[in-house]
Protein backbone atom coordinates (compact mmCIF):
# COMPACT_ATOMS: atom_id res chain seq x y z
CA UNK A 1 0.00 0.00 0.00
CA UNK A 2 1.50 3.66 -0.93
CA UNK A 3 2.39 5.49 2.13
CA UNK A 4 -0.30 8.44 1.42
CA UNK A 5 -3.03 5.53 1.37
CA UNK A 6 -1.56 3.72 4.30
CA UNK A 7 -1.28 7.30 6.38
CA UNK A 8 -4.64 8.22 5.22
CA UNK A 9 -6.21 5.14 6.34
CA UNK A 10 -4.44 5.09 9.92
CA UNK A 11 -6.11 8.61 10.22
CA UNK A 12 -9.55 7.35 9.45
CA UNK A 13 -9.30 4.40 11.55
CA UNK A 14 -8.21 6.34 14.79
CA UNK A 15 -10.95 9.13 13.63
CA UNK A 16 -13.64 6.26 13.75
CA UNK A 17 -12.22 4.47 16.98
CA UNK A 18 -12.44 7.81 18.68
CA UNK A 19 -16.11 8.36 17.77
CA UNK A 20 -17.11 4.91 18.64
CA UNK A 21 -15.83 5.40 22.25
CA UNK A 22 -16.96 8.59 22.78
CA UNK A 23 -20.65 7.71 21.75
CA UNK A 24 -20.33 4.50 23.68
CA UNK A 25 -19.75 6.30 26.91
CA UNK A 26 -21.50 9.85 25.83
CA UNK A 27 -24.63 9.29 28.51
CA UNK A 28 -21.57 9.57 31.27
CA UNK A 29 -19.81 13.17 29.98
CA UNK A 30 -16.20 12.70 29.50
CA UNK A 31 -15.64 15.78 27.92
CA UNK A 32 -17.03 17.08 30.80
CA UNK A 33 -15.15 15.71 33.19
CA UNK A 34 -11.99 16.20 30.84
CA UNK A 35 -12.64 20.22 31.19
CA UNK A 36 -12.98 19.62 35.33
CA UNK A 37 -9.86 17.98 35.51
CA UNK A 38 -7.87 18.90 38.18
CA UNK A 39 -4.11 21.04 36.95
CA UNK A 40 -2.23 20.12 40.17
CA UNK A 41 -2.19 16.29 38.87
CA UNK A 42 -1.85 17.27 35.76
CA UNK A 43 1.12 19.27 36.18
CA UNK A 44 2.72 16.82 38.45
CA UNK A 45 2.27 14.04 35.77
CA UNK A 46 4.43 16.23 33.58
CA UNK A 47 7.47 16.05 36.53
CA UNK A 48 7.55 13.02 36.00
CA UNK A 49 7.23 12.21 32.47
CA UNK A 50 9.98 14.58 32.62
CA UNK A 51 12.10 12.12 35.05
CA UNK A 52 10.94 9.11 33.22
CA UNK A 53 12.37 10.97 29.62
CA UNK A 54 15.88 11.33 31.93
CA UNK A 55 16.10 8.04 33.46
CA UNK A 56 15.44 6.33 30.41
CA UNK A 57 18.17 7.82 27.97
CA UNK A 58 20.29 6.69 30.80
CA UNK A 59 19.97 3.34 29.57
CA UNK A 60 20.94 4.31 26.28
CA UNK A 61 23.42 5.97 27.65
CA UNK A 62 24.84 2.49 29.08
CA UNK A 63 24.34 0.53 26.15
CA UNK A 64 26.24 3.05 23.95
CA UNK A 65 29.05 3.20 26.46
CA UNK A 66 29.46 -0.50 26.47
CA UNK A 67 29.37 -0.94 22.58
CA UNK A 68 32.32 1.84 22.69
CA UNK A 69 30.86 3.49 19.38
CA UNK A 70 32.82 6.58 21.01
CA UNK A 71 35.35 7.24 23.14
CA UNK A 72 33.87 9.67 24.80
CA UNK A 73 30.37 9.38 25.66
CA UNK A 74 28.92 12.45 27.76
CA UNK A 75 24.96 11.68 29.04
CA UNK A 76 24.23 15.32 28.22
CA UNK A 77 25.09 14.55 25.21
CA UNK A 78 23.06 11.16 24.60
CA UNK A 79 19.84 13.11 26.14
CA UNK A 80 19.99 16.02 23.73
CA UNK A 81 20.00 13.80 21.04
CA UNK A 82 17.37 12.02 22.15
CA UNK A 83 15.10 15.48 22.81
CA UNK A 84 16.25 16.25 19.18
CA UNK A 85 14.58 13.09 17.94
CA UNK A 86 11.68 12.92 19.81
CA UNK A 87 11.18 16.69 18.52
CA UNK A 88 11.60 15.88 14.98
CA UNK A 89 9.86 12.81 14.98
CA UNK A 90 6.95 15.26 16.59
CA UNK A 91 6.81 17.63 14.57
CA UNK A 92 8.08 16.87 11.02
CA UNK A 93 6.68 14.93 8.79
CA UNK A 94 8.39 12.05 7.66
CA UNK A 95 8.35 8.25 6.71
CA UNK A 96 11.55 7.64 9.20
CA UNK A 97 10.11 7.02 12.85
CA UNK A 98 10.95 8.61 15.71
CA UNK A 99 14.02 6.12 16.77
CA UNK A 100 15.41 5.99 13.69
CA UNK A 101 15.74 9.69 14.37
CA UNK A 102 17.41 8.97 17.06
CA UNK A 103 19.92 6.82 15.19
CA UNK A 104 20.55 8.52 12.78
CA UNK A 105 21.51 11.96 14.78
CA UNK A 106 23.63 9.83 17.26
CA UNK A 107 25.86 8.50 14.58
CA UNK A 108 26.68 11.75 13.83
CA UNK A 109 26.93 13.97 16.83
CA UNK A 110 28.15 10.87 19.38
CA UNK A 111 30.07 8.77 16.33
CA UNK A 112 29.52 5.17 15.19
CA UNK A 113 27.87 3.58 12.75
CA UNK A 114 23.72 4.30 12.45
CA UNK A 115 23.56 0.69 12.45
CA UNK A 116 25.13 -0.04 15.91
CA UNK A 117 23.02 3.14 17.33
CA UNK A 118 19.52 1.49 16.18
CA UNK A 119 20.63 -1.96 17.53
CA UNK A 120 21.39 -0.01 21.27
CA UNK A 121 17.72 1.64 20.92
CA UNK A 122 16.09 -1.45 20.11
CA UNK A 123 17.94 -3.12 22.82
CA UNK A 124 16.90 -1.03 25.28
CA UNK A 125 13.67 -0.88 24.06
CA UNK A 126 13.07 -4.43 23.99
CA UNK A 127 14.83 -4.79 27.65
CA UNK A 128 11.77 -1.98 28.92
CA UNK A 129 9.73 -4.44 27.18
CA UNK A 130 10.01 -7.66 28.33
CA UNK A 131 10.83 -6.35 32.13
CA UNK A 132 7.17 -4.41 31.54
CA UNK A 133 5.68 -7.75 30.71
CA UNK A 134 6.50 -9.49 33.23
CA UNK A 135 5.96 -7.50 36.17
CA UNK A 136 2.67 -6.24 34.32
CA UNK A 137 1.74 -9.97 34.46
CA UNK A 138 2.50 -10.72 38.18
CA UNK A 139 0.71 -7.22 38.80
CA UNK A 140 -2.21 -8.96 36.75
CA UNK A 141 -2.37 -11.93 38.46
CA UNK A 142 -2.07 -10.13 41.86
CA UNK A 143 -5.16 -7.62 41.29
CA UNK A 144 -6.95 -10.59 40.48
CA UNK A 145 -6.36 -12.60 43.27
CA UNK A 146 -7.12 -9.80 45.47
CA UNK A 147 -9.99 -8.68 43.59
CA UNK A 148 -11.85 -11.97 43.62
CA UNK A 149 -10.66 -12.80 39.88
CA UNK A 150 -11.70 -9.41 38.45
CA UNK A 151 -8.36 -7.55 36.95
CA UNK A 152 -7.42 -9.88 34.28
CA UNK A 153 -8.23 -8.83 30.75
CA UNK A 154 -7.00 -12.91 29.38
CA UNK A 155 -6.01 -11.78 25.54
CA UNK A 156 -3.91 -8.74 27.31
CA UNK A 157 -2.61 -11.47 29.80
CA UNK A 158 -1.42 -14.07 26.57
CA UNK A 159 -0.61 -11.14 24.76
CA UNK A 160 2.19 -10.28 27.70
CA UNK A 161 3.47 -13.75 28.22
CA UNK A 162 3.46 -14.10 24.25
CA UNK A 163 5.49 -10.79 23.73
CA UNK A 164 7.90 -12.51 26.16
CA UNK A 165 8.49 -15.78 24.55
CA UNK A 166 8.78 -13.59 20.93
CA UNK A 167 11.29 -11.66 22.52
CA UNK A 168 13.41 -14.63 24.22
CA UNK A 169 12.93 -16.37 20.82
CA UNK A 170 14.53 -13.82 19.11
CA UNK A 171 17.51 -13.18 20.98
CA UNK A 172 17.94 -16.96 20.97
CA UNK A 173 18.00 -17.16 17.01
CA UNK A 174 19.98 -14.35 16.82
CA UNK A 175 22.70 -15.72 19.14
CA UNK A 176 22.58 -19.46 18.19
CA UNK A 177 21.73 -19.28 14.72
CA UNK A 178 23.35 -15.96 13.97
CA UNK A 179 25.58 -18.26 11.02
CA UNK A 180 21.74 -18.83 9.42
CA UNK A 181 20.92 -15.51 9.37
CA UNK A 182 24.24 -14.05 7.95
CA UNK A 183 23.23 -16.27 4.82
CA UNK A 184 20.03 -15.12 4.54
CA UNK A 185 21.51 -11.83 4.06
CA UNK A 186 24.06 -13.30 1.31
CA UNK A 187 20.98 -13.60 -0.88
CA UNK A 188 19.60 -10.15 -0.84
CA UNK A 189 20.07 -8.48 -4.44
CA UNK A 190 19.64 -5.33 -6.23
CA UNK A 191 19.18 -2.24 -4.15
CA UNK A 192 18.40 -4.68 -1.02
CA UNK A 193 22.63 -5.49 -1.44
CA UNK A 194 23.64 -2.18 0.37
CA UNK A 195 22.10 -2.86 3.50
CA UNK A 196 23.95 -6.12 3.94
CA UNK A 197 26.94 -4.98 5.83
CA UNK A 198 24.73 -2.27 8.08
CA UNK A 199 22.35 -5.28 9.09
CA UNK A 200 25.66 -7.74 9.27
CA UNK A 201 26.68 -4.74 11.86
CA UNK A 202 23.40 -4.57 13.50
CA UNK A 203 22.81 -7.92 14.21
CA UNK A 204 26.28 -8.29 16.16
CA UNK A 205 25.68 -5.15 18.12
CA UNK A 206 22.34 -6.76 19.27
CA UNK A 207 24.64 -9.41 20.61
CA UNK A 208 25.92 -6.64 23.44
CA UNK A 209 25.84 -8.51 26.63
CA UNK A 210 27.39 -11.38 24.82
CA UNK A 211 30.04 -9.83 23.23
CA UNK A 212 30.87 -6.92 25.32
CA UNK A 213 30.50 -8.57 28.54
CA UNK A 214 27.99 -6.23 30.02
CA UNK A 215 26.27 -6.64 32.75
CA UNK A 216 22.52 -6.99 32.72
CA UNK A 217 22.07 -6.16 36.18
CA UNK A 218 22.22 -2.12 36.27
CA UNK A 219 20.45 -2.01 32.66
CA UNK A 220 17.39 -4.46 33.84
CA UNK A 221 17.35 -2.17 36.86
CA UNK A 222 16.56 0.99 35.19
CA UNK A 223 14.16 -0.35 32.70
CA UNK A 224 12.67 -1.34 36.35
CA UNK A 225 12.77 2.21 37.69
CA UNK A 226 11.06 3.55 34.50
CA UNK A 227 8.38 0.98 34.68
CA UNK A 228 7.52 2.63 38.03
CA UNK A 229 7.77 5.52 36.87
CA UNK A 230 5.59 5.41 33.79
CA UNK A 231 3.02 3.64 36.11
CA UNK A 232 3.09 6.90 39.12
CA UNK A 233 2.72 9.06 35.82
CA UNK A 234 -0.52 7.55 34.82
CA UNK A 235 -1.56 7.24 38.29
CA UNK A 236 -1.16 11.18 38.77
CA UNK A 237 -2.94 11.48 35.63
CA UNK A 238 -6.21 9.63 36.91
CA UNK A 239 -6.20 11.34 40.00
CA UNK A 240 -6.76 14.52 38.18
CA UNK A 241 -10.11 12.83 36.14
CA UNK A 242 -11.03 11.33 39.63
CA UNK A 243 -10.02 7.52 38.54
CA UNK A 244 -8.72 5.60 41.75
CA UNK A 245 -7.02 2.05 41.38
CA UNK A 246 -4.18 0.61 42.94
CA UNK A 247 -0.61 1.22 42.26
CA UNK A 248 -0.32 -2.31 40.49
CA UNK A 249 -3.46 -1.54 37.91
CA UNK A 250 -1.24 1.37 36.81
CA UNK A 251 2.15 -1.05 36.33
CA UNK A 252 0.49 -3.44 34.45
CA UNK A 253 -0.96 -0.90 31.68
CA UNK A 254 2.41 0.40 30.72
CA UNK A 255 3.55 -2.76 28.63
CA UNK A 256 -0.47 -2.97 27.74
CA UNK A 257 0.14 0.81 26.13
CA UNK A 258 3.69 0.10 24.78
CA UNK A 259 2.36 -3.11 23.43
CA UNK A 260 -0.91 -0.94 21.61
CA UNK A 261 1.96 1.29 20.20
CA UNK A 262 3.97 -1.10 18.00
CA UNK A 263 -0.07 -1.42 15.89
CA UNK A 264 -0.22 1.14 13.66
CA UNK A 265 -3.89 2.37 14.25
CA UNK A 266 -2.99 5.73 15.85
CA UNK A 267 -1.72 8.90 14.63
CA UNK A 268 0.24 11.17 17.55
CA UNK A 269 -1.06 8.46 20.24
CA UNK A 270 -5.04 8.59 18.94
CA UNK A 271 -7.40 6.42 17.89
CA UNK A 272 -6.61 2.29 18.92
CA UNK A 273 -3.92 3.38 21.70
CA UNK A 274 -7.62 4.75 24.03
CA UNK A 275 -9.53 1.33 22.55
CA UNK A 276 -6.79 -0.44 24.39
CA UNK A 277 -6.19 2.18 27.46
CA UNK A 278 -10.38 1.97 27.97
CA UNK A 279 -10.20 -2.00 27.98
CA UNK A 280 -7.43 -2.22 30.17
CA UNK A 281 -8.91 -0.03 33.06
CA UNK A 282 -12.55 -1.23 32.90
CA UNK A 283 -11.31 -4.73 33.58
CA UNK A 284 -9.63 -3.00 36.33
CA UNK A 285 -12.99 -1.92 37.51
CA UNK A 286 -12.53 1.43 36.39
CA UNK A 287 -15.61 3.50 34.70
CA UNK A 288 -15.56 3.38 31.02
CA UNK A 289 -15.78 7.57 30.99
CA UNK A 290 -12.95 8.24 33.61
CA UNK A 291 -11.11 5.48 32.00
CA UNK A 292 -11.84 7.61 28.17
CA UNK A 293 -10.93 10.99 29.56
CA UNK A 294 -7.62 9.19 31.16
CA UNK A 295 -7.01 7.43 27.68
CA UNK A 296 -7.13 11.19 25.81
CA UNK A 297 -4.98 13.26 28.68
CA UNK A 298 -1.84 10.71 28.92
CA UNK A 299 -0.66 11.11 24.83
CA UNK A 300 -0.56 14.86 25.66
CA UNK A 301 2.29 13.63 28.10
CA UNK A 302 4.39 12.46 25.91
CA UNK A 303 3.78 15.32 23.70
CA UNK A 304 5.33 17.78 26.17
CA UNK A 305 8.42 15.93 26.75
CA UNK A 306 8.95 15.26 23.10
CA UNK A 307 8.65 19.08 22.23
CA UNK A 308 11.68 19.78 25.05
CA UNK A 309 13.77 18.41 22.15
CA UNK A 310 13.54 21.93 20.33
CA UNK A 311 15.92 23.39 23.33
CA UNK A 312 18.98 21.91 22.31
CA UNK A 313 18.24 22.39 18.69
CA UNK A 314 17.41 26.03 19.25
CA UNK A 315 20.00 26.19 21.04
CA UNK A 316 22.27 24.68 18.48
CA UNK A 317 23.66 21.77 20.28
CA UNK A 318 22.34 19.50 17.74
CA UNK A 319 23.00 19.72 13.79
CA UNK A 320 20.11 18.39 12.02
CA UNK A 321 21.17 19.14 8.85
CA UNK A 322 22.55 15.73 8.08
CA UNK A 323 23.12 13.06 5.09
CA UNK A 324 23.90 9.64 6.20
CA UNK A 325 26.64 8.00 4.77
CA UNK A 326 26.22 5.35 1.67
CA UNK A 327 27.94 2.48 4.28
CA UNK A 328 25.65 3.04 7.07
Amino acid sequence: MAKPAFTILRIAVGLLVLTVLIVKVGHAKPLERLASARPLFIFLAVAVVIADGLVRVWNWTQLIRAMRLAPIVPYGRVLSVSWAGAFLGQVVPSTTGTDALRAMLAARVIGGPVSAHAAAIVMMNALSLIVGCVTGVGCALWFASAHDGRGVRLPALATFVAAIAAALACYWLLSRQRGLLLRLLRWMRGPWRRLRRPLRRFTHKLLVFERYHVNLLPIVGVAFLTLLTRAAMYALVALAVGVVLPFPAWVALVPAYLLSGIIPYSVAGYGGDQAAIVYMLTGFGAGAAGSLVFALIVPIMTMIYNMLGGLPIVAGRIDTRFRLPASN
